[in-house]
């Protein structure tokens, strides 16, 4: 082929491009359902995304609703609803969402429509705030689970305030936020407005060499893990962890924090005869180097006990038994190099929830 052969093709190729982008698929292409705002961030409402946050694993599908969750992309109308509040595990971060734990509760059980709140980074504070909100439009909120993450002690140390003037909790360090908004009428926005046909094959490519990557390389899989920055408090005393992790509030009054906060979704959850239920697990680093300096179970059951939740359901020992009886434990209850939960890990977590609860 010669170069103006070539050239009349691209041509064609760009127009017929042009005019798919515009008459033909209509959804929009995305890497992500993030949106940030001046002081919080947020899942975009009605999006799609292939995320791939996670190195070692493939591109997943992520689907929101209409209020901003991330759902299986069916809607299930129910006489009854239950509610899961959480961060980045309760969100299902490395997984389609029929594969995490508040996917598979949907597809096991009959009674209840299941929303899933998770946002990666979110805490107590926002939970409150969260709850406020869905308490506009659900009327009859049956159940209720407070998915506790060791990494909500920094997030409310750190990252959340809340301010008298805001009707909403305020991000205070935005180092780790998402994705800048762009200008509707920006240039970028111009490109992948009008050239989702060539952003798609782009995508794909990106996909099977991802997956080849994935299949042939030898990964290595860790024996053990390494010490985590956000968890390291369960077995390090406080002063030897990183102490940006607990500016500006402090350690003490990240754990205030979280507790006030459940106290004040639980007295909700009481106005409404709403049953609250509290949900732990370990992360990697805590099944092999302990909780001798904090102890995250005995912290959550008073935390349980003071709010009078119906109960608590800790996955520490179901995790901990497995380890002991497995030598590959590390690899199989957690994504390889990474502290979030595999398709294994949500299927027990699943399973227990469902016969306990359900």
């Amino acid at each position: 082929m010669n170069k103006k052969t070539f050239l009349i093709y691209l041509v064609f190729f760009l127009i017929g491009d042009i005019f798919f982008s515009n008459f033909v698929y209509k959804r929009d292409i995305n890497h992500n359902c993030y949106e940030q705002l001046n002081d919080f961030f947020q899942l975009k409402k009605n999006c799609y995304a292939r995320e791939k946050w996670i190195k070692n694993v493939q591109s997943y599908d992520v689907r929101t609703d209409e209020n901003g969750f991330r759902f299986s992309g069916k809607k299930k109308d129910k006489s009854k609803t239950a509610i899961f509040f959480g961060d980045s595990f309760t969100y299902g971060m490395g997984l389609d969402y029929k594969k995490t734990f508040v996917g598979l509760i949907e597809n096991g059980q009959q009674g209840y429509k299941t929303l899933n709140l998770g946002v990666p980074g979110y805490s107590p504070s926002v939970f409150n705030y969260q709850f406020k909100e869905i308490l506009k439009k659900e009327k009859n909120i049956k159940k209720i689970f407070l998915v506790l993450d060791i990494s909500d002690v920094s997030e409310e140390a750190s990252q959340w305030e809340i301010k008298i003037d805001s009707d909403r909790p305020i991000q205070i360090n935005k180092e780790n936020k998402k994705e800048k908004n762009e200008s509707p009428h920006s240039f970028l926005n111009s490109i992948k407005e009008n050239f989702t046909g060539s952003r798609l094959i782009a995508r794909s490519i990106n996909n099977f060499f991802r997956s080849v990557r994935l299949y042939f390389l030898n990964i290595k899989k860790p024996e053990v893990p390494g010490y985590s920055g956000w968890g390291n408090f369960l077995y390090m005393d406080i002063e030897n962890t990183d102490s940006s992790l607990w500016h500006p509030f402090g350690f003490n009054e990240g754990l205030n924090k979280i507790i006030k906060n459940s106290m004040e979704i639980s007295s909700l959850a009481k106005s409404i005869n709403a049953e609250i239920y509290i949900i732990i697990y370990p992360w990697p680093d805590s099944l092999e180097y302990g909780q001798d300096k904090f102890n995250w179970e005995n912290f959550s059951n008073k935390l349980c006990s003071e709010i009078s939740c119906k109960k608590i359901i800790n996955f520490f020992p179901d995790f901990q038994v497995i380890k002991e009886n497995n030598a590959d434990w590390l690899t199989r209850l957690y994504i390889n190099g990474d502290l979030h939960i595999s398709e294994y890990g949500h299927k027990i977590i699943a399973t227990k929830i469902l016969k306990e609860v359900f």
